[in-house]
C-alpha cells in the first residue's frame, strides 16, 4: 500500500481539452483526478494563471473554481527551473516551470504536449 497519495500535475492542455468542447474523455480524466482523494493535484502560478486565462476565454470560470479547491501551489526554486529548461526551447520557460514543479513534488505530468517528450526521454519527470 502507498504511504503518499499520487500527484499529479494537469497541464494547461489537458485543461482546455476539457473544457473547450463540452462534454469529453478528458473532462471524464480531470473529473475522475478532482473527484477522489487519494490523488493529489499539484500547480504553480504559473499554471494557474494560464488556467486562467483559458477558463475566461472559454467560460469554464466554475470549473477553475472547482479545481482551485483541490490544487496544491508549489512553485519551484530557480534551480530546478534551470535545470529543467535545458530540455525545453527557451520560448517555453512556462514548460519548464511546470516540470520543475512535477520535478521538485515528484508529481506525474499529464500532457499531449510534444515539448515534453525530451525532459521525459531523459527520465528526469514522469510524463
Amino acid at each position: 500500500m502507498r504511504e503518499e497519495n499520487t500527484k499529479f500535475l494537469i497541464d494547461t492542455n489537458v485543461f482546455i481539452a476539457a473544457v473547450k468542447k463540452g462534454w469529453t474523455k478528458t473532462t471524464e480524466l480531470v473529473l475522475h483526478l478532482l473527484l477522489n482523494l487519494e490523488f493529489v493535484l499539484m500547480a504553480n502560478d504559473v499554471l494557474l494563471a494560464e488556467y486562467e486565462k483559458y477558463a475566461k476565454a472559454f467560460y469554464a470560470e466554475n470549473f477553475l473554481e472547482f479545481m482551485e479547491l483541490r490544487v496544491i501551489i508549489a512553485n519551484p526554486p530557480d534551480e530546478e527551473i534551470k535545470v529543467c529548461m535545458q530540455y525545453f526551447p527557451e520560448n517555453e520557460v512556462g514548460d519548464a516551470v511546470h516540470a520543475a514543479t512535477c520535478l521538485k513534488t515528484n508529481a506525474i505530468l499529464i500532457t499531449n504536449d510534444k515539448h515534453f517528450d525530451p525532459i521525459k526521454k531523459a527520465g528526469l519527470i514522469e510524463v
